[in-house]
C-alpha cells in the first residue's frame, strides 16, 4: 500500500511542477560566476524575474543554459541583483518564463490596478516574507510547505513517505486545518540547509514545495 502512496505523489508533484509551453518557479537565485543570466532555460528566453519581497521586477534574456544550478533556480550578474534589491542571505525569487510574439513589447515594468486585482483574486502560489526591515538577518527562517490539500488522506500519505527518508524528524510538521491540511518541513537556517534539503528531497521525487521565509 505505501508504495502505492509514494508512486501516487510522485505524479502528482511531477504534473504540478511540470509545464511544457510556460515555465514558472519559486526559489533563490544566486550570485554569477561569469557575470552572465544562466538558467535551466534554454539560451535566449524572454523571463520575468521578480524579487517576492520588494515587489520589484524586470524582464531580461537567458545567456546560457545549465542544468547544474541544482536548487537553485537562475544565476544573476552583480548588477541585476542590485536593480532588484535582493538580500543577499535569502534572495528569494519568482521566474516566469514570456512568450515573444508581436503583441508583446517589454518596454517598462509596471503593475497595473487590473493586475492586482487579478492577483488577489487567483493565488497561484502562496509566499509569505514577512518585512526585512523589521526582521533581524540572524532571525529569518525557510520553512518549505506542501499543499495545502483538499483531502487530509493525501497529506498523510505524503507525510509518511517524507517520515520515512528524512533523518532529522524533528523539523517535520503538520499544519492541518479542515480541508487544508499541509505538511512543512523547518526551520531551516540557511541557503546551505536549504540546498541539502532540496537534495535530498529530490532524491525522492518531492522538489514541488513552496517556500515561506519567517
Amino acid at each position: 500500500m505505501s508504495k502505492k502512496i509514494y508512486f501516487f505523489l510522485l505524479l502528482f508533484f511531477f504534473s504540478c511542477t511540470t509545464s511544457f509551453n510556460y515555465y514558472e518557479k519559486v526559489g533563490f537565485s544566486k550570485l554569477s560566476d561569469n557575470n552572465k543570466i544562466i538558467s535551466n532555460l534554454p539560451k535566449g528566453t524572454l523571463i520575468k524575474v521578480t524579487n517576492l519581497n520588494k515587489k520589484i521586477d524586470i524582464i531580461i534574456k537567458t545567456q546560457d543554459q545549465t542544468k547544474s544550478l541544482g536548487s537553485r533556480i537562475i544565476a544573476l550578474p552583480e548588477e541585476l541583483y542590485e536593480k532588484l534589491k535582493l538580500d543577499r542571505d535569502f534572495p528569494l525569487i519568482r521566474l516566469q518564463s514570456i512568450r515573444e510574439n508581436k503583441t508583446f513589447v517589454a518596454k517598462k515594468v509596471k503593475t497595473f490596478d487590473s493586475e492586482k486585482k487579478v492577483k488577489n483574486q487567483v493565488k497561484l502560489e502562496e509566499i509569505k516574507v514577512l518585512d526585512l526591515n523589521n526582521t533581524l538577518k540572524e532571525n529569518k527562517k525557510i520553512y518549505l510547505n506542501f499543499g495545502p490539500f483538499y483531502f487530509k488522506s493525501y497529506a498523510d500519505g505524503l507525510y509518511k513517505v517524507i517520515d520515512i527518508n528524512l533523518k532529522n524528524k524533528k523539523i517535520l510538521f503538520k499544519n492541518y486545518k479542515q480541508k487544508n491540511y499541509i505538511i512543512s518541513i523547518g526551520p531551516l537556517k540557511n541557503l546551505q540547509e536549504y540546498d541539502e534539503m532540496y537534495f535530498n528531497l529530490g532524491k525522492i521525487g518531492l522538489i514541488g514545495f513552496n517556500i515561506d521565509i519567517q
